[in-house]
């Protein structure tokens, strides 16, 4: 199970700085899309040249154009992109083949999607590496996560990995792990703490 950790309102030298802090605890860095939006490809280029060997995934949300919107961030060093599952089954197999030809990967986000079993199983027979359920960030008041979202994910997964995101925190992130994702994404509870790097060691503490 790894741990991913979501950046997403900070700039290039910030991110930089703050993965330093954690680089030896958390397994993949996430460059979250307000990130990117702010600060362009060149960020991936920038983030790969300072951790050369960390997992980068770049959390494009592609809706369209899957294919050349995939190899920009695969070209600029990203490991792994993601492509929304709303998106067109067509966009999700463009992205697919940019991450064939760019020896890269495939994380379906399944934020906005209704019925996770039935586009789960869909995006599943694709080929694509990961299905991430995702609580969108202005749904996260009270608490909300994706424990019942998960569960159906992993009835209905046969190739893919699972992966969950959206407001884990450490109270919630036990009962997550305990679903065995592959993959857990963690942005605000390791970003907002006092001592990031005792946060991230507490979550990947329960994660285990």
């Amino acid at each position: 199970m790894k741990l991913q950790f979501a950046l997403d309102l900070v700039d290039v030298d910030e991110a930089r700085e703050i993965i330093g802090e954690v680089a030896d605890i958390i397994d993949i860095a996430e460059m979250g899309t307000p990130f990117i939006l702010r600060e362009g490809m060149q960020a991936v280029r920038d983030l790969r040249r300072a951790f050369p060997s960390m997992t980068l995934l770049a959390d494009l949300k592609i809706m369209d154009a899957g294919e050349h919107e995939a190899t920009l961030a695969f070209q600029a060093g990203a490991d792994i992109v993601t492509v929304l599952g709303v998106a067109h089954d067509a966009t999700i197999q463009a992205t697919l083949s940019a991450a064939s030809r760019c020896g890269g990967e495939v994380m379906v986000d399944m934020i906005s999607v209704q019925d996770i079993e039935t586009r789960g199983a869909e995006v599943d027979r694709m080929g694509v590496h990961y299905v991430c359920v995702h609580t969108a960030f202005d749904r996260q008041t009270g608490g909300r996560h994706s424990v019942a979202d998960l569960e159906i994910l992993n009835q209905v997964l046969q190739h893919a990995q699972p992966a969950v995101a959206g407001g884990i925190t450490l109270d919630t992130v036990r009962p997550i792990a305990a679903l065995n994702p592959a993959i857990v994404v963690v942005g605000g509870a390791i970003m907002k703490a006092r001592d990031r790097r005792r946060a991230a060691l507490q979550i990947k503490k329960e994660m285990q």
